[in-house]
């Protein structure tokens, strides 16, 4: 009886896409494309809008043995094309690579009194930037309060996933984020957390 398992690879500059299918396809049996929009978000989105950027797939083999070591196999391989990708079993949810210069950028809240009509539009635009320093993703929450009036109200920081190519393109865009959401508002608090590659 062999052993199947099921895979996700999010890639983070999505014009590679057709290279990583190219390997994949070595090693899966089925391969879906998709969008981490759709996959995460749970508002309605304009699908032609959105750029994909997730690979469904999965790989089976006769003992798990040899499942791990086509997975390693792969891992390999992958690791030759250009740029990050984050690799994660989709039973157990485990990491198997994950970016190596990323992190994210929390935009909250907290003190903020009005909201100006159209600032999470244009925070949702940070969400699909892409610069010459590196890529930001980022999903839509389930919820979020109308804008105006908002003293009361408790409001769930945005959160903005940043990747680049080095550290020091990271940092940049990080600082380049951190100035166009002060732009929006200088009151916003602005969180950077790194990411580290184990």
């Amino acid at each position: 009886m062999s052993v199947k398992r099921n895979y996700i690879v999010g890639i983070i500059n999505d014009e590679t896409i057709p290279q990583f299918e190219t390997v994949l396809s070595q090693y899966a049996t089925s391969i879906k494309e998709s969008s981490s929009h759709m996959y995460f978000g749970k508002q309605p989105i304009d699908s032609d809008k959105i750029s994909q950027d997730v690979l469904f797939f999965n790989m089976e083999s006769e003992s798990e043995s040899g499942l791990q070591k086509k997975v390693n196999d792969l891992i390999a391989d992958l690791n030759k094309l250009e740029g990050d990708y984050a690799l994660r079993d989709d039973e157990t949810g485990e990491l198997l690579v994950t970016v190596r210069y990323g992190g994210q950028i929390a935009v909250k809240f907290d003190n903020i009194k009005t909201l100006e009509k159209g600032t999470f539009k244009k925070i949702d635009e940070f969400k699909t930037l892409s610069t010459d320093f590196g890529y930001c993703k980022g999903f839509k929450p389930n919820f979020r309060p109308i804008e105006g009036n908002v003293e009361n109200v408790e409001i769930k920081p945005e959160i903005i996933y940043i990747t680049a190519d080095s550290e020091e393109n990271l940092l940049k865009l990080r600082d380049y984020l951190t100035d166009k959401i002060k732009e929006i508002n200088p009151d916003f608090l602005v969180e950077f957390t790194r990411f580290f590659d184990d």
